[in-house]
């Protein structure tokens, strides 16, 4: 996996978490190929195509994902209800969009999807055709890990 690729999602998310959420991310040491396989109870994932193909998922804990639509809307964490996909679609939507944008400025050209959210217990996702893969894990203060992935298709 090309280092360039993860110092850009990885400055990505850590942007899009101090400027939206409202909280600062320690950002971890990434993992490449099959070693990691993130557990948690929600995924966001937006594609992207171009002169690159690959896909750009987070993986949050409930906990995480109550406390990240609380910060987005306003609320306390305890407030939130049915708004946890549309929350983590628009953060993973947002992470994306400036790694899309980041890459923009070093040559790349991308178009990205729309969010897509699973929520629920006790799941992992396993996309085929990837050629290149890395997790880059965060603790997020008081929620736990978080972790973001790219996957690259291999042309």
């Amino acid at each position: 996996m090309d280092a360039q690729l993860v110092q850009c999602l990885t400055e990505s998310t850590c942007e899009v978490f101090r400027t939206m959420v409202a909280c600062d991310l320690e950002p971890g040491t990434p993992l490449l190929g099959e070693a990691a396989q993130p557990r948690s109870h929600v995924v966001g994932t937006v594609g992207f195509g171009g002169s690159r193909l690959g896909l750009v998922a987070f993986h949050g804990s409930l906990d995480a994902a109550r406390e990240i639509a609380g910060r987005l809307l306003g609320i306390s964490a305890g407030e939130v209800r049915g708004e946890i996909a549309d929350a983590i679609g628009e953060v993973t939507n947002m992470i994306a969009g400036s790694f899309r944008t980041r890459m923009a400025g070093r040559g790349e050209s991308w178009a990205i999807s729309i969010p897509t959210v699973t929520v629920g217990t006790d799941f992992s996702i396993t996309p085929r055709g990837y050629g290149q893969r890395a997790v880059l894990p965060f603790r997020m203060p008081n929620h736990g890990d978080l972790f973001v992935e790219l996957l690259l298709t291999s042309r």
